[in-house]
């Protein structure tokens, strides 16, 4: 189950002047767990857009579930740029089935995810509102104007050594996609025509543009070696 993670700045309670969007995608691994970039959120991400003194964030699923997201819910592992979100209850109450694949060269791919609220991105449709205590909150949602599905092969693995504004990776295994895209895709599942997860969205080139050349996911037995995941 996938969802957009999605991130609003607002000010004094009813205020009109609120922004937000989406920063990427998280996809569950089971019902109480998802998993994402550690680049996108993680501890150090919970503070307002420049100009405002609050923000929230929230994880909106495929099947139209509005979950808040909590600072103390997530547990980062940056050395692989991937943060869990763990919720003590339920969320997802479906079925999941997830198994782990280890990639070869030209493995064919699937990669579904959602598009970052950037210039010449397509504009998530969202309405918010207010609550009782003043608190702002999404009401509703679609999803389908900022869905992303694009399929390839695995081009090459490779060690990387990559230090950017946000990522710093040593030695980490990288699977290179036949592929460009767009921002947001960090986070998605990268997985085969069964459904098994070839690892975790991380990073595009060039860094520094909106639309990328070439895509890259940290393979899932990097992820398992590096963290408490499992699959």
């Amino acid at each position: 189950m996938l969802a957009a993670i999605f991130k609003a700045s607002y000010n004094n309670s009813m205020e009109n002047h609120v922004i937000g969007g989406v920063l990427g995608t998280a996809f569950f691994i089971n019902n109480k767990t998802a998993l994402t970039a550690n680049h996108l959120i993680n501890g150090d991400s919970f503070k307002p857009n420049d100009g405002f003194l609050f923000c929230r964030f929230w994880l909106l699923l495929e099947n139209g579930q509005i979950v808040e997201i909590k600072k103390d819910y997530l547990e980062s592992f940056p050395g692989v740029d991937v943060t869990k979100i763990y919720f003590s209850s339920d969320v997802y109450e479906g079925e999941l089935n997830y198994k782990k694949s280890i990639a070869n060269i030209d493995n064919k791919f699937i990669l579904k995810g959602f598009l970052a609220s950037v210039p010449s991105n397509p504009s998530l449709e969202v309405s918010m509102g207010w609550d009782e205590n003043g608190e702002i909150f999404v009401d509703q949602f679609n999803l389908n104007s900022v869905i992303s599905e694009q399929q390839g092969i695995i081009e090459s693995i490779n060690i990387c050594d990559l230090t950017t504004n946000d990522i710093r990776f040593n030695n980490i295994k990288c699977l290179k996609l036949s592929c460009g895209g767009n921002s947001g895709l960090s986070g998605s599942p990268l997985m085969n025509d069964n459904g098994e997860i070839f690892g975790v969205m991380s990073f595009g080139l060039p860094e520094d543009t909106i639309k990328k050349d070439s895509l890259f996911a940290v393979s899932i037995d990097e992820i398992e070696k590096n963290s408490n995941i499992k699959i």
